[in-house]
């Protein structure tokens, strides 16, 4: 299913955005080869699992939002993010891929790789409770008090736009609401019987997209992120606090390149479908352990972990040779990873794909 044509594809549409930026991925890439690599009991699949997930703005609750929700399961102290931090985060892995450090031998430093994996969008859905949700929208209006003790210099210039998406009539939410969700025209065996979004135990399905292309025609996620974006303006400025538990997104991860080039291997050759929550934790989870601040950018930041995992082509002891823990690592989250798909009754096209 992944031929040449689809690597040969997405090298040329990083290459057209900027050589140079390769070049220097290139050099740092070869600069961490060449430097003893610390002792380390993680395995190729911890090390995968950890460059692929996503780090992004963390964001407050103001004092007076905090006072309005008290009584919600949710910890309103905990930090929350905005949605369209989240699509921007996977820009420059879109562009150039994002390179995971792959030990081809767990004894020998010398042997190490950096395998390049470009992410395109697998799957999302969006669950919100209604009318908390249109009372976060109106009350969200331009010109009144930021709802976040943080901002920074990048959300200056989206702001027009996000205000244009927040700035309906409270009488407009509801019917703005009912438009969200999109479906190809081909998804008629979907989540959903009727094929429209639906009211559960776990809310309003607000907006739904289960990729179907064939891998080597999808766009690059970030790209695929902004048309869809361009067509409901929400994706950007809805907010992890105002959705529910069973919100959440996939993303498929296909290798494209390795440094240092030579014979391609094909125990490297494997493919991945990661899943990530929308949605802010419940109670009974640190701050300490969703938020840090980044050094370089002086910036608190929380990650979107992985969640759930499945595999395709995931031969040899290379990617699960350490002491069975990758081996373990992949069956567990596998099974969590399908049990969740079953518990909200999903049918994933890409994960009956990977499970073959």
């Amino acid at each position: 299913m992944l031929g040449s044509g689809f690597k040969l594809n997405q090298l040329q549409r990083a290459q057209s955005r900027s050589i140079q930026t390769k070049e220097h991925e290139k050099g740092s890439a070869l600069q961490k080869l060449q430097a003893p690599a610390a002792a380390s009991s993680s395995s190729n699949v911890e090390r995968f699992l950890e460059s692929v997930t996503p780090s992004v703005p963390a964001h407050y609750l103001s004092k007076t939002t905090v006072r309005e929700r008290r009584g919600s399961d949710v910890d309103l102290q905990a930090p929350y993010f905005v949605l369209g931090d989240v699509w921007e985060s996977f820009a420059e892995w879109s562009a150039y891929g994002t390179g995971v450090p792959l030990a081809l031998n767990n004894s020998n430093y010398k042997d190490r790789v950096f395998q390049y994996y470009v992410p395109s969008l697998s799957a999302i859905q969006i669950y919100a409770d209604s009318d908390a949700l249109s009372s976060s929208l109106h009350a969200r209006r331009p010109g009144e008090e930021s709802d976040s003790d943080f901002k920074d210099s990048s959300s200056e210039g989206s702001s027009s736009e996000s205000e244009r998406g927040l700035s309906y009539p409270k009488e407009q939410i509801s019917s703005r609401m009912d438009q969200l969700s999109l479906r190809k025209e081909h998804q008629e065996d979907s989540s959903s019987d009727d094929g429209e979004p639906s009211l559960s135990s776990q809310g309003r399905l607000i907006f739904e997209y289960l990729e179907r292309d064939l891998p080597y025609i999808r766009e690059p996620f970030a790209d695929k992120m902004s048309d869809l974006a361009s067509r409901f303006p929400e994706l950007k400025t809805l907010r992890s606090c105002d959705l529910l538990p069973s919100s959440w997104f996939s993303v498929a991860w296909y290798p494209i390149y390795k440094i240092p080039t030579g014979p391609t291997l094909k125990d490297l050759d494997a493919c991945f479908l990661t899943y990530h929550s929308l949605h802010t934790p419940f109670q009974g989870v640190t701050t300490e352990s969703m938020c840090a601040v980044q050094p370089r950018e002086n910036v608190a930041k929380t990650a979107l972990p992985v969640f759930g995992l499945a595999s395709y082509k995931l031969r040899g002891s290379v990617w699960t040779s350490i002491k069975g823990s990758g081996h373990q690592l992949v069956n567990s989250l596998f099974q969590a990873a399908d049990s969740w798909l079953r518990l909200h009754q999903v049918n994933h096209p890409d994960f009956i794909f990977f499970s073959r």
